[in-house]
């Protein structure tokens, strides 16, 4: 059973939090995660592993995770069900969801309207 342990509102590009979750894999091992990315675009929201990135040969960057599971499907399914523990877990604790800012729905000002500030 994963559980989360702490989450950090953010308020950057598309990231709105970062949480730590507990992972029981084998019992007495216990692998904890910290600082996965909680991500939003629209109206849609995602888990993301924590990155660094090294740089190519040729300069570009190289996008590595510092955990991953070796079989995909863990990781996807680990990130895909951590939505609802995170939700709860921010519910219980008072933390209030941040939402992004949406510059592309502001409506256009009028030619000869003043500028609020």
């Amino acid at each position: 059973m994963v559980e989360v342990i702490y989450y950090e509102q953010a308020n950057k590009n598309k990231t709105i939090g970062h949480v730590d979750i507990r992972v029981p894999i084998l019992k007495p091992t216990v692998i904890i995660l910290r600082k996965l990315a909680h991500v939003q675009s629209g109206d849609n929201k995602w888990f993301n592993y924590s990155s660094f990135s090294r740089d190519n040969a040729d300069g570009s960057p190289n996008y590595m995770k510092f955990f991953e599971f070796e079989t995909q499907v863990y990781n996807a399914e680990l990130l895909s069900g951590i939505g609802k523990k995170v939700e709860e877990f921010c519910k219980k604790n008072g933390i209030k969801c941040v939402e992004p800012l949406g510059f592309d729905s502001f409506p256009e000002p009028a030619n000869d309207s003043e500028l609020p500030f």
